[in-house]
């Protein structure tokens, strides 16, 4: 089984759909499977703002 570490950047534009097809494909099998984040992804996640955040 392989696995993959996800990055940050990629979160918010898979959320969005603003990936290409193929990548959001890619991203559901990653997702379904067992997505690792770094703890540093993590701790990026939680201090990230969404646009309705902002105001």
């Amino acid at each position: 089984m392989e696995h993959y570490l996800i990055d940050t950047n990629v979160i918010p534009d898979y959320f969005s759909a603003s990936l290409p097809e193929n990548g959001l494909q890619f991203m559901d099998i990653v997702i379904d499977a067992t997505p690792n984040l770094s703890v540093i992804s993590q701790i990026e996640l939680l201090c990230w703002k969404t646009d309705a955040a902002k105001e």
